[in-house]
Parts: structure tokens; sequence; C-alpha cells
């Protein structure tokens, strides 16, 4: 049973990394100076009793991208309800598959940066799991976006 539980939560754990570090991934290309942002990144995961180190890996964004291109996602997780107050962005996220999951979360912008948290929810093998990841972005330079 216990070894059930380690199992379901390594589950979680690799795919929630995966959705943070196939989002950094798919924004960082070209990082020659240019008309876009090159922004560094770090995001770092926590579930109850355990806390990842930050990946961090830098980021272009191309100038005049929508809020819901700075939340990190992959192809399998859909953001919806991104709505922005002032300096804020809110959302929800789904995503489907093997390990799905949905969650919310929040970024908020500042000077030349943002912070953010995500909170996931999901079932593995029948116990309701949660992870937490926190967003820490700057800009540090300018770069061409694909």
């Amino acid at each position: 049973m216990k070894t059930d539980r380690l199992d379901a939560a390594s589950r979680l754990r690799r795919a929630a990394m995966s959705v943070a570090a196939s989002a950094l991934a798919a924004t960082g290309a070209a990082w020659a100076q240019g008309a876009d942002d090159l922004y560094e990144v770090s995001v770092r995961m926590e579930m109850p009793g355990m806390q990842m180190p930050a990946i961090t890996q830098r980021s272009c964004v191309k100038k005049g991208a929508s809020d819901a291109d700075a939340i990190p996602h992959q192809d399998n997780c859909k953001v919806t309800d991104a709505t922005r107050a002032g300096n804020k962005v809110t959302f929800a996220m789904a995503c489907t598959g093997c390990d799905a999951m949905t969650g919310n979360g929040e970024i908020t912008y500042a000077g030349d940066g943002y912070t953010g948290n995500i909170r996931y929810r999901a079932k593995m093998d029948g116990r309701d799991m949660e992870i937490t990841q926190s967003i820490v972005g700057r800009r540090v330079g300018g770069c061409t976006a694909p």
C-alpha cells in the first residue's frame, strides 16, 4: 500500500515537472538581441512533505504576446479563464492524458519581472494529490522570438 502511494506521488511529480520543463523549453529558442523580451524563469515545485529544487531557464517572449502565453503549460494542458486586473493575471488550467490534473494560478507583473503560483489538483490511484509551482521571472535582455 505504501509503495502504491509513493508510486502515485512519483508519477504526479513527474507529470508536474514535465509541465514546467516543457513550458520553459517551448518558449526559449533564439536569444540574440532583438525586439522581444528575454526572461530568466525559475519554477519550483512543492508537494506535501516534498520540495524540489527550482528549474531555471531562459525564455524569449514575443512583444505583445497574450497573457496566456506567459503561463507555463505544455501541449496537453489548456489555459482557461485567463483574466487580467491591473498587473495581475488569474487563470484556470486543465491537463488531460495519463496523469490528468486541473489547476489555477496567478501571475503578478512588477517592473521588469513577475512572480506567480500555480496550484494543481489530481487524483492518483484514487487519492487526492496537490502540487504547487512557484514561478519567478525577470527580464534579462532582448531576443528574437521564433
